[in-house]
């Protein structure tokens, strides 16, 4: 594995394939994803994405208007600097970007494709890929389809109205679970390598070296590369400006949403969790949010079954990256 800092300022070098003008809420993870991965893709290949519905893609494709994805304002002249991205229900991300690759190989045997093989990315959020669209990203890891898979973790369907989600926290308020319920989240890191995923990892924005050496990862890996990212939602999870970065990097260190990573066959690694008697408690993450603000009104016994989920959180990845 590659040193993350200078894999860091090399991306920082590169050429941008996110560009201004999207609607995104000010502070949304997704933007700040979307431009480490428009500059992590910008390695010599042309670049292909699937993206499906989600705020990802209706903040940034707005066709015949604003598209806020290309590297300059006109089509560049050389391939490996062109970007194609395609809109898809929120299903079905990865079994297009499976078919966009698979096209690229035929092309390719028949001699009509003498570059390199092109990047191709599908990404969804978690409602798309680990609810309505659950069985399309198994198949395709199950296929061992070589595309990287981003998956925006924000715990909601935040573009149809904050409903709770697969991967929403216990006692986490939303639309249609008003103060959250006792459910942990899927295991979709376990998930995903159960099924074969080349490369599984989680990372946030907020430790930004380590987020772009898993993103270089993701696009080299062999097979299905599958990367979650916790997304902290400004809009609904209702926090104050400034703190994306840093519920990002508390996600990790709580042991709430750990920085992880793990290729099929290789140990993995837990990174960015203190040792326990030095780790944040989740109460210093769920302070900052109002989503979680009924706790504050007789939620001991609640916010004690959090951190016991955030420690045995840690325990389990631990366990899952030394198999």
């Amino acid at each position: 594995m590659n040193k993350p800092l200078p894999m860091f300022k090399q991306h920082a070098l590169r050429d941008d394939a996110f560009r201004e003008g999207h609607s995104l809420c000010p502070g949304c993870t997704e933007a700040v994803t979307f431009h480490e991965l428009g500059r992590a893709t910008d390695n010599g290949k042309k670049t292909l994405i699937a993206i499906g519905t989600s705020c990802g893609e209706v903040s940034t494709l707005q066709y015949p208007n604003l598209v806020a994805w290309g590297r300059g304002a006109e089509e560049p002249a050389r391939l490996e600097k062109s970007l194609g991205i395609v809109h898809d229900v929120f299903e079905s991300a990865p079994t297009v970007a499976e078919a966009m690759r698979d096209t690229a190989d035929t092309l390719a045997e028949l001699g009509a494709w003498k570059s390199a093989p092109p990047n191709v990315l599908a990404i969804s959020g978690d409602g798309g890929a680990l609810a309505i669209g659950l069985r399309s990203l198994l198949h395709t890891i199950y296929r061992r389809a070589r595309i990287a898979v981003v998956v925006s973790v924000n715990e909601v369907f935040a573009n149809t109205g904050f409903q709770y989600s697969p991967t929403s926290l216990p006692f986490a308020d939303s639309s249609t679970l008003p103060g959250g319920g006792p459910q942990e989240p899927i295991d979709y890191l376990g998930l995903c390598l159960a099924a074969g995923a080349g490369f599984v990892a989680q990372a946030t924005p907020g430790f930004a070296p380590f987020f772009a050496e898993v993103a270089e990862e993701a696009l080299s890996a062999d097979g299905t590369a599958v990367v979650f990212v916790p997304s902290p939602c400004i809009t609904g999870w209702k926090f104050e400006e400034g703190l994306t970065a840093e519920l990002g990097r508390l996600a990790s260190q709580t042991g709430l949403f750990p920085c992880f990573r793990k290729r099929r066959g290789q140990k993995g690694e837990v990174k960015h969790v203190p040792e326990k008697a030095k780790r944040p408690g989740v109460q210093k993450y769920l302070d900052l949010q109002q989503r979680f603000e009924h706790l504050k009104r007789g939620g001991e016994a609640q916010v004690a079954a959090l951190q016991a989920y955030a420690d045995r959180n840690v325990e389990r990845l631990q366990r899952l990256a030394e198999q």
